[in-house]
């Protein structure tokens, strides 16, 4: 959620940038702020209908819109219905010549993605599609939170910070209140100027935007049968505490996948001998993962792979999965020098020491914090620079 200054500053520099918004966008903007789209979406086909009509007519229109026209939504009240390479999106206020930024900042972990923007990228309407309803089937907000952030929207005009009296917000404010909070639409004057249309998306969209661009351009090679397989892997190796889990689960939820976790494959009490444990990155059992779960996604077919488990230091049971499209996997070492040829897509998560330090004792406590700093982390950096991973990826994101 946003402290006071965060929502300030969004409101001021949305102003700066459409000077002819009204009470009643600023009032969507706080609502989308703290609700996202304000629905759930339980037709994710129909959502997808309503989102290709959109951008097809959008696209219609392009050279015939104002140069910031990429940013806002239909009047149909669909709310929400780093450094970069060809496929980064750009700073999120950014204002690139071609037309104005593919994401905007909301604030409280949201953003909008604009629908003119996107033919400058290779990520598919079906998966923009995803990241809205994910967003707007996970998001929620409060209402005594929006409340709190109506008041500072009342502060800033006060302060003089915006042009809009407080006695005009507070009569409209107060209608607004008696309807319920209802979700609100852009004024005529916005939709005139700017021909809004967007969708709500969480901040990880933009964050990973090019994970998911290089993921569409491969489907789509794999699709029209130009790839050498009809399959990809993709690997997410990294620093500990990088995010490596949490963007395999957000990819997880955007795509028909299978996600395959490193952690599943430590090395077994067995095979630890003084020398493996020596070996930069013998400490995961790489030939069992290379066996079962590489060799079982080139078969095509059924397979079965263990999972092992830390805490009784054996293979507590088998899982038996089938080979799709798109594979993942994440984890520390996934990208160790006997399995990284099997990869189509690398994508490397870093982390600045402190912060990485900071967030394993936040997850895993005092007592294991100084075992991952003392034997774990050592271990992993050795791997990293040893086989110099990051500069063998694809892609690589500091998640700061």
């Amino acid at each position: 959620m946003n402290d006071n200054g965060g929502l300030e500053k969004i409101l001021t520099e949305h102003y700066r940038r459409y000077p002819c918004m009204q009470i009643k966008d600023m009032v969507k903007l706080i609502y989308q702020n703290e609700f996202g789209g304000g629905h759930m979406v339980s037709d994710r086909e129909e959502s997808l209908v309503r989102l290709r009509d959109e951008y097809a007519y959008i696209t219609g229109m392009e050279g015939k819109l104002p140069v910031f026209g990429s940013i806002g939504e239909t009047e149909k009240d669909m709310d929400g219905a780093a450094e970069t390479d060809k496929y980064g999106p750009g700073g999120i206020f950014s204002e690139p010549a071609d037309g104005g930024p593919l994401f905007e900042d909301i604030g409280n972990g949201l953003c909008r993605i604009h629908l003119a923007g996107l033919g400058r990228y290779p990520v598919s309407l079906e998966t923009v599609n995803n990241f809205f309803v994910h967003t707007a089937n996970s998001h929620r907000g409060d209402i005594r939170s929006f409340e709190n952030k109506l008041g500072v929207l009342r502060d800033c005009c006060e302060r003089g910070l915006l042009p809009f009296s407080s006695s005009d917000l507070d009569k409209y404010i107060c209608s607004y209140r008696e309807q319920g909070y209802p979700v609100v639409s852009h004024s005529e004057i916005y939709r005139e100027t700017y021909h809004p249309s967007y969708r709500i998306v969480g901040f990880d969209f933009y964050r990973y935007f090019e994970v998911f661009c290089r993921i569409d351009e491969l489907l789509k090679r794999v699709d029209s049968g130009l790839y050498r397989r009809d399959y990809i892997t993709v690997a997410i190796d990294g620093n500990c505490c990088s995010g490596k889990s949490s963007l395999a689960a957000l990819l997880d939820e955007i795509y028909d996948c299978n996600v395959f976790h490193m952690d599943h494959f430590f090395l077994p009490p067995e095979l630890r001998t003084e020398e493996r444990l020596n070996e930069t990155g013998g400490n995961v059992d790489y030939a069992r993962f290379r066996s079962e779960v590489i060799h079982g996604l080139e078969s095509g077919g059924e397979f079965e792979y263990g999972i092992y488990n830390c805490s009784i230091q054996a293979i507590e049971r088998t899982v038996r999965v089938t080979a799709k499209k798109l594979n993942i996997v994440e984890g520390s070492y996934s990208m160790h020098p006997t399995l990284s040829d099997h990869y189509d897509l690398k994508v490397f998560l870093a982390v600045e020491a402190d912060d990485q330090s900071r967030r394993i004792l936040r997850r895993n406590g005092p007592a294991m914090h100084r075992r991952f700093m003392e034997e774990w982390v050592p271990k992993e950096n050795r791997y990293f620079e040893e086989f110099e991973i990051a500069s063998k990826c694809d892609i690589v994101l500091w998640t700061r």
